[in-house]
């Protein structure tokens, strides 16, 4: 007890009071009911669902200014929620937390292995902002938060969650375009590999693995700003250490800026041009157009961003190319025996596999 108590204070976490049963009871109603009626596609049992929520110990707690207003501890199974919020606010932020307590899996020892799409090595978390940017798209569809246009760091963004982490949540309902969002949302439950594998078919697995890594990359700068603007906030600086600290802040959101654009035309770029691949009929070929133009309604933009309209211009020229090639029987035009387009070639199937996904019957909305 005394080094979960230790574990807490080093989080910024002082408990005030607990949270009562019958409160506890009215949280996990509230979330087995939403996860289990607006998800059914995940086949969860309501009653597993409503059992595992309500045996979870949840407080009221004093936690860090700046952070969120609730957070979920491993260690002890835990849910605590900042003071002053109401229990409507309270029980919306517990589908997220909640979430996190039924996705996670640990060893024998209680060592945390998995949270959903976020694997644990050796005290290293890989994937942890795209499992935080996929739990709160299911917790904002649950909720019924709605889509809202935003501008942080000067990127002008649609984002399901304005005001968690609506950088990372945008990004990820773009990967989960390209990829899967009910393999992606499934993954998330039962934090299974399934999404990753498709994600990595999508893009390409370096591809992946950068996209991934970027992500933390733009969350860990967003958590030196917060620090740095709560400093600010409780501190007496001088004149020269403020300025020092709004240079650093300036400088963070021009990387997250670069960041974000980066990773977006990563994701772009990745899919789409693996996917020209796949363009052996007509049918094909107006999917993709379509479902490349549907693209510009998911995309964050800064002041003089061109990328997506340039990238969409060129794509539309190489299409009409080969739409006229296959109309007039030249598709063997369109293809260089080479070694590369055998092996494209043997692999078709599993492609058209994937493209048969581009509906948006998948889609969270």
């Amino acid at each position: 007890m005394d080094t979960i108590n230790s574990e807490l204070e080093k989080n910024g976490i002082k408990i005030i009071c607990p949270i009562s049963t019958l409160n506890i009871n009215e949280i996990a109603t509230y979330v087995a009911r939403l996860l289990c009626s607006k998800m059914p596609e995940l086949k969860l049992n309501y009653n597993a669902v409503f059992m595992s929520i309500s045996r979870l110990p949840m407080y009221i707690a004093e936690l860090p200014i700046g952070g969120p207003d609730a957070c979920y501890f491993y260690k002890n199974s835990s849910i605590y929620f900042r003071k002053g919020l109401t229990f409507d606010k309270i029980k919306n932020l517990a589908v997220h937390e909640s979430i996190h307590h039924l996705q996670e899996v640990k060893d024998s020892k209680g060592n945390l292995k998995k949270l959903g799409l976020c694997t644990y090595t050796n005290f290293k978390a890989f994937g942890s902002s795209l499992n935080e940017g996929a739990v709160q798209l299911i917790s904002s569809f649950l909720t019924g938060e709605k889509t809202d246009i935003v501008k942080y760091y000067d990127i002008t963004l649609p984002t399901d969650s304005p005001s968690y982490y609506p950088l990372v949540c945008n990004l990820v309902k773009q990967i989960g375009y390209v990829s899967n969002f009910a393999t992606m949302f499934d993954s998330t439950i039962y934090a299974n590999t399934a999404f990753f594998d498709k994600f990595i078919a999508a893009c390409g697995e370096d591809e992946a693995f950068k996209i991934q890594q970027n992500l933390d990359e733009i969350v860990l700068l967003e958590e030196k700003i917060a620090k740095l603007n709560l400093k600010i906030q409780t501190e007496d600086l001088s004149y020269r250490k403020f300025k020092n600290t709004t240079d650093k802040i300036n400088n963070y959101k021009s990387k997250i800026r670069k960041m974000f654009i980066s990773t977006q035309n990563l994701i772009i770029t990745s899919f789409f041009d693996k996917e020209t691949n796949n363009l052996l009929s007509i049918t094909r070929i107006e999917e993709y157009r379509k479902y490349l133009y549907s693209f510009k309604n998911l995309i964050g933009s800064t002041d003089g961003y061109t990328f997506f309209n340039d990238y969409y211009i060129n794509k539309m020229n190489e299409l009409d190319a080969r739409y006229e090639a296959l109309v007039n029987n030249n598709a063997l035009a369109l293809v260089k025996r080479s070694k590369t387009s055998i092996f494209f070639n043997s692999i078709k199937k599993l492609f058209v596999g994937n493209a048969r996904e581009y509906s948006h019957d998948n889609n969270i909305k």
